[in-house]
């Protein structure tokens, strides 16, 4: 940082905004992750509160998304596909940006004085940084699997009725296997290695 651990307070304020804005940039890819069709310019320039509720709607509260994510975790893992997910944490975000907006009003320019004030401070933003450079540097999308009967899976995982050995069953039972689709026009391809259905013997 260019505040000089702390000795620039100005510098401080400079961060959390730029932090704040990269917030609400996360937000806006997840919401965009989970609609079906392109984000309105109403939706881009929502607040992030008002994000993070369409995200609690269309995917589920923290506990729901949690699930969901490990449950695409085991999936990947059974599918020998090597790709790091991060399972976004809203709450988290949203406090990182209350956090940084206190520091971007000028309230914060009263209190700067405040040396004990500005190291808490400092120290704040170094942990909001480290989050969001590590969210930032694995950004994946809202992996998902577009067949019903992987939702009745899902949903038994998340509420803890079935375990990865049953997901595993599961897998071997139906056969899977998965190819990326990219958005900006090159070929899909196949990536990891797919599990081919049981063949029952007579």
């Amino acid at each position: 940082m260019q505040s000089n651990a702390a000795a620039n307070t100005v510098a401080l304020s400079y961060a959390a905004f730029e932090f704040r804005l990269t917030i609400e940039r996360l937000g806006i890819h997840y919401y965009a992750e989970l609609l079906s069709r392109p984000l309105e310019e109403k939706e881009i320039r929502s607040s992030f509160k008002k994000i993070e509720m369409r995200i609690y709607e269309l995917g589920g509260h923290q506990k729901e998304i949690d699930g969901h994510f490990e449950f695409m975790r085991v999936v990947l893992r059974f599918l020998k596909i090597d790709r790091k997910i991060l399972t976004p944490k809203l709450g988290q975000l949203s406090k990182y940006w209350h956090e940084c907006s206190d520091l971007c009003h000028i309230g914060w320019s009263f209190n700067s004085d405040d040396s004990q004030l500005v190291a808490e401070s400092y120290a704040e933003l170094q942990t909001i940084e480290s989050s969001l450079v590590e969210q930032v540097s694995n950004l994946s999308g809202w992996p998902n699997i577009a067949d019903s009967s992987f939702d009745s899976l899902k949903t038994r995982f998340i509420n803890g009725w079935v375990n990865a050995g049953d997901v595993r069953r599961h897998l071997e039972e139906r056969g899977i296997w998965a190819r990326i689709e990219y958005k900006d026009g090159r070929p899909s391809e196949f990536v990891g290695e797919a599990i081919p259905p049981r063949i029952e013997k007579n």
